[in-house]
């Protein structure tokens, strides 16, 4: 523990660490639940003599916050949407980082090998609901999740790249979805400029 606190938590000067064993063979997966807030930033570090130790990280977060893995300062993107599943795709357990964020459940997925540091870190981000007067069967015949980002990357004069898709469910239907921040707005004005062209 620190040995300063600020109000309610530690003071966070120091690194904290939970070593956990785990059975990191090929196809694994391990649930990671936490009893109190999820820190904002956490990395992630399989120590193995096995080269081939990998498993897929599975973390349960109390909001939909926006998230991304990053490996040496690198953004690793989420896998593609599957229209077919309405949500980005499974963890094939590929490469490290391989991620998805699966929508309503709030549930954060990547895979992790052996000498592999992985970082979350929270990302600054737009996040949007629209309810639509469709069902699933006619969202996904007129072009489901690419169409709509191209219909409203369009309409609000941003790049494809900066929408991400985070879930698509009945209700009648209800598109959740984030736009991000360029890297170059460091001061946020221009994802306030966007957000204002949303209203």
């Amino acid at each position: 523990m620190d040995n300063v606190w600020d109000g309610f938590y530690a003071g966070q000067i120091r690194l904290q660490r939970f070593p956990a064993l785990i059975q990191a063979s090929r196809g694994s997966i391990i649930d990671v639940n936490m009893t109190g807030t999820p820190a904002k930033v956490m990395q992630f570090t399989i120590h193995s003599q096995a080269k081939t130790a990998g498993a897929t990280i599975r973390i349960p977060y109390p909001s939909a916050e926006s998230r991304a893995i990053y490996i040496d300062g690198n953004l690793i993107q989420p896998n593609q949407w599957d229209d077919n599943t309405q949500m980005y795709g499974e963890i094939k357990q590929k490469f490290c980082g391989e991620n998805r964020y699966i929508g309503v459940a709030n549930i954060l997925e990547f895979y992790l090998e052996a000498g592999c540091n992985v970082v979350i870190k929270p990302r600054n981000a737009i996040q949007s609901l629209v309810r639509m007067e469709w069902t699933m069967e006619e969202f996904f015949a007129d072009g489901g999740t690419t169409s709509f980002v191209d219909r409203l990357t369009g309409s609000l004069g941003i790049h494809a790249s900066s929408v991400k898709i985070v879930s698509v469910y009945e209700g009648s239907l209800i598109v959740n979805y984030e736009i991000e921040a360029d890297e170059d707005d460091t001061d946020g004005s221009a994802l306030a400029a966007i957000a204002a062209r949303q209203d």
